[in-house]
């Protein structure tokens, strides 16, 4: 592999991704290698079948090396947010007189910030949301700034050890040794957010096939996190209730409804394959699509409820994931429910510029970021007092 490539393993609810890549020109991505498998998912924060998640790993990982040319010596394993928990602490550092603050005091400042232990969790990563000099301003980054004091607002992130501890193992099985985990949400926030929209606190959900995440986000970290198993595949579940009609054939039929259109009445949805057809009036499906819409819609106003309204109230949810993307008029009907602006993120890449990419890209984006951080020369630069 590249010095310049990275690896990264995009765990999804509904399917796993082998990716090798390295950047590319205006912040672009070049891919070596990537291929994905479908498997059974998880819920609840538990993997339904950990030997199918076995096998589609190595299937995953077999064909994405067998593109790119080459074996897979380090990976970064995306921690979907059901298995990720985010700690935030306030910490205060005084120095002896006015000086530049330097890199090293933001490091002793995360040091001291937390030093405790997360029942269950592994320490994973650490974010900003903003730091504050003595002469009280708020700043993303300090480094170079005069002052005698430096405050900070900071994100700790830990990922639930069951789920490390089980990716680890399954890594080494296949060969892997070099293993480090990366949170999605953070990673989405990071690349789908502009830094100016992230000076104030932003709202992020993502919608995936078994599970969504919703976070608040401020900075480069994220203040408020929480995740539960509902998501695209509910929707499609509820139009099949109380009826005979194929599960595959309700996914179809998602990615054919339009709940904006005014329909002539008397209109059918129809789903062909070789074991048969079956259709559905599409007013009937829209409404079957609307009330399972409403069940994640329930989910995300909990999640708005929990958070200080105060500093969110009027800002939009930033949608994403490829739960609900895809379906015309969600964006729309979600946004009713919610009684907020609702715009969808995706990434600015030609050809990858849906919402089903992002918690991929994102992963790859932060991972390459890591990557350089851990350089030589990076640290020789950057690591010795700023």
């Amino acid at each position: 592999m590249s010095r310049k490539s990275v690896a990264v393993l995009c765990v999804e609810s509904s399917e796993i991704t082998a990716l090798t890549g390295e950047r590319g020109v205006n912040n672009t991505f070049v891919f070596k290698g990537m291929h994905t498998e479908k498997y059974d998912g998880f819920a609840d924060a538990q993997f339904f079948d950990p030997a199918g998640l076995k096998a589609a790993v190595f299937s995953a990982l077999e064909r994405m090396e067998l593109s790119c040319g080459a074996k897979t010596k380090k990976i970064y394993v995306g921690v979907p947010g059901e298995f990720v928990s985010v700690v935030t602490r306030r910490h205060l550092v005084s120095f002896q007189r006015k000086r530049r603050v330097v890199s090293s005091d933001i490091d002793l400042l995360y040091e001291n910030g937390f030093s405790g232990v997360q029942n269950g969790g592994e320490f994973i990563r650490r974010g900003s949301v903003y730091f504050v000099t003595s002469d009280k301003r708020r700043v993303i980054d300090p480094v170079g700034m005069i002052s005698d004091s430096l405050e900070g607002y900071l994100s700790y992130f830990f990922a639930d050890r069951r789920f490390t501890d089980l990716f680890r193992n399954i890594l080494a099985e296949y060969g892997i040794k070099k293993v480090e985990f990366l949170p999605v949400s953070l990673a989405e926030a990071l690349y789908l957010i502009p830094s100016e929209l992230r000076d104030e606190y932003a709202i992020l959900l993502d919608i995936g096939y078994m599970s969504m995440t919703f976070s608040v986000v401020c900075g480069n970290g994220i203040v408020y996190q929480n995740a539960c198993s509902v998501g695209g595949g509910h929707v499609a579940a509820h139009i099949i209730e109380d009826t005979d009609i194929p599960f595959e054939a309700a996914e179809a039929m998602l990615r054919k409804v339009n709940l904006s259109s005014i329909d002539v009445e008397g209109s059918v949805i129809e789903y062909n394959d070789r074991e048969g057809s079956c259709s559905v009036a599409v007013s009937e499906l829209k409404e079957k699509v609307k009330e399972g819409l409403d069940l994640i819609c329930e989910a995300v106003n909990h999640c708005l409820e929990s958070f200080d309204s105060r500093f969110i109230d009027y800002k939009p949810v930033l949608l994403t994931g490829c739960g609900v993307t895809s379906i015309r008029g969600a964006r729309e009907h979600i946004s009713g429910r919610l009684n907020k602006v609702v715009e969808i993120v995706a990434p600015k890449l030609p050809y990858y510029n849906k919402a089903a990419q992002s918690s991929l890209l994102s992963l790859l984006d932060m991972a390459l970021k890591t990557e350089s951080e851990q350089s030589f020369l990076y640290k020789l630069f950057y690591g010795f007092g700023g």
